[in-house]
């Protein structure tokens, strides 16, 4: 909705829409100006001569405002119709994710972060990320061994799917002997990226 906002804001912003508007509203004025009012403001004699033009007016000015209308629509059904493939998307990643993904989203659970900062070219990790069920949460930063690397979080639309189930973690408190054997299957970049052993570029 923000980017939809956004491009509300931007339109009706622009100097276009605005004389459009001012057009429009002015020239109907005009228009409709009562008789006894228009005379009073000696404006008949001027209405009368341009209301051909003030007819155009009000027709160009509806025409631009309907155009922009259809533009505001149309971005507002084609978003929605992209969130809906993108959640379709996440959704089936969900149910098909591989050891290395759900290795990768453990992450969250064993180091207890809303965002954590992996390599983006690896394969599960621009698998997640292109799926929607991972997003950055922050800015890029080039490492020599790991490549690009940035925060990433779990989105909103993906956070209620991924159950302990489907990552394939016990119910409850973790046993030592669990967390351990979940330490042992974490993805090959966590060592490094929590160690802070990476240099930069």
């Amino acid at each position: 909705m923000g980017s939809q906002d956004s491009q509300i804001h931007t339109l009706t912003n622009a100097p276009l829409y605005k004389l459009a508007l001012w057009l429009l509203v002015t020239s109907l004025a005009l228009l409709w100006l009562p008789v006894k009012w228009a005379q009073s403001l000696y404006l008949q004699q001027w209405v009368t001569d341009y209301a051909s033009w003030l007819g155009l007016a009000v027709v160009a000015s509806c025409a631009y405002l309907a155009t922009l209308a259809g533009r505001l629509i149309f971005g507002r059904i084609m978003q929605q119709r992209l969130a809906a493939q993108q959640k379709l998307l996440m959704e089936e990643k969900v149910q098909t994710l591989d050891n290395t993904e759900r290795a990768i989203l453990r992450e969250f659970i064993l180091q207890a972060r809303g965002s954590v900062p992996m390599p983006l070219n690896h394969h599960g990790v621009s698998a997640l990320v292109e799926s929607g069920i991972l997003a950055r949460a922050g800015s890029v930063e080039e490492y020599a061994i790991e490549g690009p690397v940035a925060p990433l979080k779990i989105t909103a639309m993906a956070r209620g799917k991924l159950t302990r189930k489907v990552l394939r973690l016990p119910e409850g408190q973790l046993s030592e002997e669990q967390r351990e054997r979940l330490l042992a299957s974490r993805p090959e970049f966590a060592a490094n990226l929590t160690r802070g052993s990476r240099h930069a570029a």
